[in-house]
């Protein structure tokens, strides 16, 4: 990981140098595999009881409505997807650690998607197969499709920085 300086306004105020954060190969997966440890457990503690966030829920309806659309609008309703989620076992420390990764998730999803790397249509269908998975009490099936929904983002825009991506990039999306 590294920090670029940019002269200009800040949130420090003028004039104040603003560090912009870029991510190689090996950044990317680290971010990628932490949110799939922080995930996979959330799926397990939410299908073990059924719960389907509402909120999560609504942010996948939006994703839906978005297939036609620039690929960077996706970017705010997953970051909300995917927070429900992990805000609905009622943790406040397990949000808290979640939300410590928001940056460079964001950071990444905007790569991923202005780089065209996933479809929107792919996005809200594993999205929908994770919900309909918790729904069903299907622990193992909702990690399995959140492994490989992670896992095919993190391994191509890995390949897009530079590095050699993993067999990952090579699942197919889901229609």
């Amino acid at each position: 990981m590294s920090y670029t300086s940019a002269r200009g306004c800040s949130s420090g105020g003028a004039h104040k140098t603003a560090r912009v954060l870029h991510l190689g190969p090996d950044d990317v997966r680290d971010v990628y595999r932490t949110r799939a440890r922080v995930e996979s457990q959330v799926l397990r503690e939410l299908a073990a009881s059924r719960t389907v966030p509402e909120q999560a829920v609504t942010a996948n309806a939006e994703i839906v409505v978005l297939t036609d659309g620039a690929p960077l609008s996706v970017v705010d309703p997953d970051m909300r997807f995917h927070t429900a989620l992990v805000d609905a076992v009622g943790s406040a420390r397990t949000s808290r650690i979640f939300r410590t990764l928001v940056s460079e998730v964001r950071l990444c999803m905007v790569q991923v998607q202005g780089k065209h790397l996933l479809t929107t249509s792919s996005i809200a269908a594993e999205h929908q197969q994770i919900l309909d998975a918790i729904g069903d009490g299907d622990a193992d099936r909702a990690v399995d499709v959140l492994t490989d929904h992670l896992g095919r983002a993190r391994e191509r825009l890995a390949a897009v920085l530079g590095g050699v991506s993993g067999p990952e990039a090579a699942l197919p999306e889901p229609d």
